[in-house]
């Protein structure tokens, strides 16, 4: 067994419009990094913390939670872990920080036990650490974290989730207005109930989601991109949505939605030309505006979570 791993744990975009709690899709060029080492007393403990800030009390921080999920399930009571975690995502950003901080600690800790589960059998034990961050148990950001690329969560009671492999070559814009947006507060603007005929119209759209992965079919893709459920209630949370969502569709994206529940947004495009102009727009906008900004871009990545040599 090795004795020590150095993690990329990536960022990522959840719901994707359609998929409230059910889709997302992977980042890139954004992740945090954490090296986890074996020491000689048993159990896992926290390290060096560094980037943003994250809680150093192990009952509160996600990583911990998640690796000592994996570690109480391996049963290798007489191995000690340690994290070292850079946060370079920053949290409530709403591109998974909580959940790449959750897959990292899992597949460190898996990997320093001899590798006892797949990456798919983890799916659980990062929910465990995600659900002190968020409040509830939900897998949108944590399955394309773990597993790459775009992703279907089918059930969150069994944790069940599936690579939805598509050959398109799909390229992203992510702007991430510095604002906080907490996970457990935004949902609380989200109708629990909604009319029959909304209900059709999305759950329509999400099938014809996948099935444009599936088939390779751009035009199907962004034609059931609309959002009936969400991006309505929580649109008036993210500073100059309407105007950043009219850029997106002007220079060529294909979809444009909230990431998570924000207050980052996304566009997907068809073409690395078009992400580029649409970046290049979002910059001219939101540098003129009142917030501090980052904006990602980026290949939609098939790898997820992974170890770095």
């Amino acid at each position: 067994m090795k004795n020590s791993i150095r993690i990329w744990c990536p960022a990522s975009v959840a719901n994707i419009n359609v998929g409230f709690d059910a889709l997302g899709f992977c980042l890139s060029d954004a992740g945090d990094e954490i090296i986890a080492e074996r020491v000689n007393h048993p159990g896992v403990h926290l390290g060096e913390l560094k980037g943003f800030p994250t809680p150093d009390n192990p009952e509160e921080n996600v990583a911990y939670v998640a690796a000592a999920s994996v570690y109480r399930a391996a049963q290798e009571l007489n191995i000690g872990i340690r994290l070292n975690i850079d946060k370079r995502i920053k949290p409530g950003s709403g591109v998974g920080s909580s959940a790449a901080s959750a897959v990292g600690a899992a597949f460190a800790a898996n990997e320093l036990l001899g590798r006892p589960f797949t990456k798919e059998e983890l799916l659980p034990f990062c929910i465990d650490g995600e659900a002190i961050a968020s409040k509830t148990r939900h897998a949108d950001n944590i399955a394309p974290a773990l597993l790459g690329g775009f992703c279907l969560v089918v059930t969150q009671e069994d944790h069940l989730a599936v690579s939805l492999e598509t050959n398109l070559d799909l390229h992203y814009v992510v702007a991430h207005q510095q604002i906080e947006i907490k996970t457990s507060a935004s949902r609380t603007v989200i109708p629990q109930e909604i009319s029959l005929e909304t209900a059709i119209k999305q759950w329509s759209n999400l099938g014809g989601f996948t099935a444009a992965l599936f088939k390779n079919d751009k035009d199907l893709l962004a034609y059931c991109a609309k959002d009936f459920v969400v991006e309505t209630h929580r649109k008036s949370q993210i500073p100059h949505f309407d105007a950043l969502k009219e850029l997106a569709v002007a220079n060529g994206a294909l979809i444009f939605g909230i990431s998570g529940s924000g207050p980052s947004v996304f566009a997907l495009c068809e073409s690395n030309q078009n992400a580029m102009a649409v970046k290049e727009s979002f910059d001219k906008l939101l540098t003129k505006k009142e917030h501090d900004y980052h904006l990602y871009s980026g290949n939609v990545d098939k790898k997820g979570v992974h170890e770095l040599l």
